[in-house]
């Protein structure tokens, strides 16, 4: 049974803190070291069809890669999280956030893209304590198409329920 809530959101927290969750920004000569939170060989795999990945394509890229992609487009982007919502494992150190990015650019008052993200973080224990392995982004329209991602390609119980959530990073 999952009894350790707390590290989790702290790993989630410290996650939303170096991709800029909290402020839209990205400062890459900060918090290099990212196995405060993730494990080295953590990283992010964007499901088909999200952010282009095309089906059968998709690879885990390192997240101190992503950061980087992320920092550049920060600059000129901003992005906004909405109608989050959230499950955690019953019985492992994992947990799923839906949400519905919205980005536009800075210089602009509307949104050029809307995109319902199914957020999938999983853990591991390591000598320097709980450590997230793995992110996997999902699209899913409603917190039910994340519940069904989470049974049928994650291996979830049927029972695991979504619950409004509000903190993930300042800007959402």
């Amino acid at each position: 049974m999952n009894t350790d809530y707390d590290e989790l959101f702290n790993l989630i927290n410290l996650w939303a803190s170096h991709f800029g969750n909290n402020d839209g920004r990205i400062d890459l000569t900060v918090g290099g070291d990212l196995t405060s939170f993730c494990t080295v060989d953590c990283a992010l795999t964007a499901h088909a069809p999200l952010w282009r990945t095309k089906p059968g394509t998709e690879r885990g890229v390192p997240i101190a890669d992503v950061r980087k992609m992320l920092s550049n487009g920060l600059r000129w982007v901003r992005i906004d999280r909405h109608d989050m919502h959230m499950a955690v494992h019953p019985t492992s150190n994992a947990l799923c956030l839906h949400f519905v990015v919205k980005a536009r650019l800075k210089v602009l008052p509307i949104n050029f893209m809307t995109v319902p993200v199914a957020f999938v973080v999983t853990t591991a224990n390591t000598q320097e304590g709980l450590r997230i392995d793995a992110v996997h982004e999902w699209s899913a329209k409603t917190p039910e198409d994340a519940r069904k991602i989470l049974v049928e390609q994650c291996g979830w119980l049927t029972s695991v329920t979504f619950r409004p959530f509000l903190a993930f990073g300042a800007v959402s």
